[in-house]
């Protein structure tokens, strides 16, 4: 059993012991599986308003899609920077590339495609 506690129509804390709060806080309990599915599975949410456990929109699912791509997007940008930065450096020293012109140019395509695909 979990118990919810709201004050200030904002949940302040979620508990596995019944908490001993003021009388501004308002505490409802939940159940065990409706805390997994808040907590664990991030697929419900506690609706302060009826004081129960609700079930995502779909755009809350649809959001988290568009996050997760924009992370991958933005990790393979990160961890690449690096090699962009050193072509750039040994051209202007004038010394032998380690990337050829051709991988250069594919990773700068790879790199444009996925700034492209980030959603803001």
């Amino acid at each position: 059993m979990y118990y919810v506690c709201v004050e200030n129509n904002q949940i302040v804390s979620m508990l596995d012991y019944e908490p001993n709060v003021p009388s501004s806080v308002s505490v409802t309990t939940i159940t065990d599986d409706e805390y997994g599915l808040i907590s664990k599975e991030k697929t419900h949410y506690f609706d302060i308003e009826t004081g129960t456990v609700k079930l995502h929109g779909e755009e809350v699912f649809a959001q988290r899609d568009v996050d997760a791509q924009n992370r991958v997007y933005k990790r393979f940008l990160n961890d690449t920077d690096w090699k962009v930065m050193r072509h750039i450096r040994e051209k202007a020293l004038a010394k032998t590339t380690t990337l050829s012109e051709e991988e250069y140019t594919d990773l700068e395509t790879q790199r444009d495609v996925a700034a492209a695909g980030i959603i803001h």
